[in-house]
């Protein structure tokens, strides 16, 4: 059955029991590790096989654990999966197969440094579309100051002090610690007293 992964693989349906519902957090994948020790080896071809299948909502929930294994190779699955679909199957032409800013949060999280170039042209793609609320933007913003490399210091910094909207500016700086020195007001920012 197209998009789904059920049966494939009789560990990936134990693993998909035990996770369950909700928030995939270090407690939980340690314990799918703990229940399944062979997942810390075989989820990242589980998620390519999900990602084939375009099985996102059991993907979604699987990179939640394997976010917190730190598996060598998880970022390129991640990067790939925020890429446009192709018109074909069930996902629609040009949206994203993912919960966008999940998998930013993961990116982020694993302190990826071959996510900035992606996540940053995503920033500059969603600049104007995620407005007034910039949930996504703001994401990336936050995974970028994770990533912490120079490079993800500079977009964040081109955010800062570029004309980009008010809102983005006060978090990029904020990021970097230099929201005084810019002048901000906080009181007029998001979140401010």
């Amino acid at each position: 059955m197209p998009g789904t992964t059920e049966g494939t693989d009789p560990l990936i349906d134990r693993v998909d029991a035990l996770i369950g519902g909700g928030y995939v957090g270090k407690e939980k994948a340690a314990s799918v590790a703990a229940e399944v020790p062979e997942s810390a080896t075989r989820i990242l071809g589980w998620l390519r096989v999900m990602a084939g299948a375009g099985d996102w909502r059991r993907f979604e929930r699987f990179a939640g654990v394997a976010v917190h294994l730190h598996p060598d190779g998880l970022a390129e699955i991640l990067l790939s999966a925020l890429q446009p679909s192709a018109p074909s199957g069930q996902d629609t032409a040009g949206a994203p197969r993912v919960n966008t800013e999940d998998v930013v949060d993961m990116l982020g999280e694993l302190r990826a440094p071959e996510a900035v170039g992606p996540i940053s042209r995503l920033l500059r793609d969603k600049r104007e579309s995620d407005a007034p609320f910039f949930a996504v933007c703001t994401k990336i913003i936050h995974s970028l100051a994770e990533i912490g490399t120079p490079d993800a210091r500079d977009v964040l910094r081109e955010v800062a002090t570029g004309s980009w909207p008010k809102p983005l500016k006060w978090h990029a700086a904020e990021e970097l610690g230099i929201e005084e020195e810019l002048g901000f007001d906080e009181d007029e920012m998001p979140g401010g007293a």
